[in-house]
Formats: C-alpha cells, structure tokens, sequence
C-alpha cells in the first residue's frame, strides 16, 4: 500500500500539517532546518509519494499541464509528445495527454481533461478549433498555446514556416529538372476549414516557373505510409505521358510509402520521378535513398511554446497573444 502523509508525520514525531508544509515547499511556516531536513529524509525512506489530487485541492495548483497532441501514427508528433513531456517534467510539471490517432483526428471522443485539473495546456491544431469543448469551464482560467497552425484569434500559437517550406521544395525540384511535380495531399484541395500553407507555397512558385499545379488526392484523410503506397500505385499505372517526373508529399509518411511503391514497380527514383516530403523525420533517412524533404523542428517548436506558457504561468496574463512562425529546413536527399 502507498504510505500515507499520516505515516510520514508518525515517524518523524511532528503534525501531519508540518510534514504537508515542508513537502510542499510552504516556506510561511517557519519550520526549523532541522526538522525540515528530517521530514525529507524520512518521507525518501519510507518512499511516500504526494496525493496530486489532495495537494491540487489544498493549493488550488495541480502541477499538471494538458497536452492535446493527435497524429501519433506519424513520428513526427510523437517527438513532439515525448520534448513536451521532457520540459514539463524538468518544470515540475506533470503532462495529462489526450490524443487523436491522426493529424484531422477530433479529441472530444475522450474528454480526458474535462475531468481532471490543469494548470494549463498545449493543443495541436490544424485549424481555428479551440480547447473549450475538451476542458469545460476550465479553459477559460488556464493558459493555452496552439502549436501547429497560425491563428486570426486572440490566442498564443507557435507554427512553422509551411509556405516558405512549400517554395523551397519546389524550387528544389525544379532546380533538379523537374516539370511535371504532382503534389500529394491527403486533403481536399481548397477545402472549407483547411488550409495547406505548404500547398500554398507550391503553387506559388509553379505559376512563377510556368509550370501547371499537378494536385493528387490520397483517400480518407490518411497522413500514413500506406495511403502514400497507394498513391505511389495510382502513379505507376498512369500512362507515362501524364506521370509526373516528381512528386511533392504532403508529409514523410506519405512520402515513404510512395517511394516503396514506385520502386516495386520499376520506376527509378529520382531518375523517372523524384520523391519528396515534409516534416523530417528520422524513418525518411533510413531508405535505400535518403529522403529528400523539409524538416521542421518538433524541439523548437515545444520549447517556444514552453517559453509562451512559463510566462503566462508565471503571472504573465495581460500581454498581447504571442504568435510566433519558426523556420524550417530543406534537407536535400538522393530521393530527388
């Protein structure tokens, strides 16, 4: 059984109370040094671990913060998961997670935070959604910063550069010789409620060049290897005078499936199409031909939020909203 506060105090032969303030650094109290020291020697010994719940009830604090993370299939936000962990843990703080399997992925099915405290919270978000309808009344006393897309309201974000990344690609590509680049997506083009900035940036630099957007739609919605294996099939049996002589992947995933597909069906890469992606992940540098692809920051994207939050946190609530863009990074590969 867990050992009790009431176990602690009995030991050490002082109140329950003493022991609450020394443990939770209550340094009002005025408890002698010696006393102090005792009370963490022997709560180390006896191995009693805080009640959050009871110390969030006493102090009105949970050291928790929420974290709304979804597309964990994809690496890529599980390196996100695992920094912000990571900078919570090194501030103190406990991470209650609510996640979604894919990037489009709601969280409301789970309403895990709508029933425990937080002191504050980061969601990933691809459109203007907010965590109202996942925290209930709390949300509006908490801080919270938006990673992964910018945002017209009244709120703290951190994204990324995703139209400069689009460009740079594209430059790359054509840069390679390549005039027929298909960019694969796995969301309807121009659809209400989402907007790919990468795409944005894509299209901009073929109308520069002269060169006809070739868009191709994945199925569902699906950011996987599979739905680019797929892709990569439709492409093999198109006639070889409409297949593109390159393709630009909405992210690694997807662009690591098609990669796979295309070679198994002959087709030479990057000699008769050139493959890339977004997001750099690891798995990308691990194939036959290293990914080409932009990579983007999952570390500095969950230390700028850490650093907007920890403000806000410590006291900071009149400011402007912050949102900050951070750049990102063409990672060229033997893919293109």
């Amino acid at each position: 059984m867990p050992i009790s506060l009431r176990e602690v105090a009995a030991r050490v032969g002082v109140s329950p109370g003493t022991v609450s303030h020394v443990l939770n650094g209550n340094t009002a109290a005025r408890i002698a040094p010696a006393t102090q020291e005792r009370v963490r020697r022997v709560a180390e010994e006896l191995g009693y671990r805080p009640n959050r719940m009871a110390r969030s009830l006493g102090r009105r604090k949970t050291d928790t913060i929420g974290l709304l993370i979804s597309g964990l299939r994809n690496p890529f936000f599980v390196g996100i998961m695992e920094r912000a962990e990571e900078l919570a843990i090194e501030a103190g703080y406990a991470v209650q997670i609510d996640s979604a399997p894919s990037a489009h992925g709601t969280y409301g099915g789970h309403h895990r935070l709508s029933g425990w405290p937080v002191d504050a919270a980061i969601m990933w978000t691809i459109n203007d959604a907010t965590v109202a309808a996942y925290m209930e009344s709390q949300e509006a006393n908490i801080p919270v910063v938006y990673i992964g897309a910018e945002r017209k309201d009244d709120t703290d974000w951190v994204s990324f550069d995703y139209v400069a990344g689009g460009r740079r690609l594209t430059e790359h590509l054509i840069s390679q010789g390549k005039r027929r680049i298909s960019y694969v997506s796995p969301y309807p083009f121009g659809s209400i409620g989402y907007s790919d900035l990468r795409h944005n940036g894509y299209v901009d630099v073929c109308a520069q060049a002269g060169l006809e957007p070739m868009p191709l739609l994945v199925t569902d919605a699906e950011e996987t290897r599979q739905a680019g294996f797929q892709a990569g099939q439709r492409i093999a049996r198109m006639p070889l005078a409409e297949r593109p002589d390159a393709i630009f992947c909405h992210n690694d995933m997807i662009a690591i499936g098609a990669y796979c597909s295309l070679t198994r069906a002959g087709i030479r890469v990057p000699e008769d199409i050139a493959v890339a992606g977004f997001d750099g992940v690891e798995d990308g540098q691990f194939l036959e031909k290293a990914l080409t692809t932009i990579r983007l920051s999952p570390e500095l994207l969950c230390e700028t939020a850490f650093a907007i939050l920890n403000r806000r946190l410590g006291g900071d609530r009149e400011s402007p909203p912050e949102g900050v863009i951070l750049p990102v990074e063409l990672i060229p590969g033997s893919t293109s």
